[in-house]
């Protein structure tokens, strides 16, 4: 795996991934986004330094973020006036097909080989 890869499955992606959502949400909680951003961040070191307990971590996180945001689709899609939220339902599906995709991508072999205990 190339230098680039590994920064972008262990930094950029998992980054992304919570992060995605309409920007009228975002705004209101920039200490959370950064909080949020800087959690992922540091696992993403830990990772690239060859932790295997921050891949465990960052599996965890991936996989929360799944579940939050399937949870969050259902009940926000559509508001109580009946108003279908594009923006909200487009960032969640985005959001959690990313998820899933860190999700498989993180436990192949080849990461896990990069790992030193």
């Amino acid at each position: 795996m190339t230098n680039n890869q590994r920064i972008l499955l262990f930094f950029i992606l998992p980054t992304l991934a919570p992060l995605i959502l309409p920007l009228q949400t975002l705004l209101p909680a920039v200490g959370a986004v950064l909080a949020a951003a800087a959690l992922t961040l540091a696992s993403g070191y830990f990772l690239y330094k060859g932790k295997s307990l921050a891949l465990t971590f960052t599996i965890f996180l991936q996989g929360l973020n799944f579940i939050v945001r399937m949870m969050l689709f259902f009940s926000r899609s559509v508001n109580n006036q009946g108003v279908f939220d594009v923006a909200f339902s487009l960032t969640s599906l985005l959001s959690m097909a990313l998820s899933v995709y860190l999700l498989f991508r993180l436990d192949k072999p080849d990461i896990r080989a990069q790992l030193k205990g």
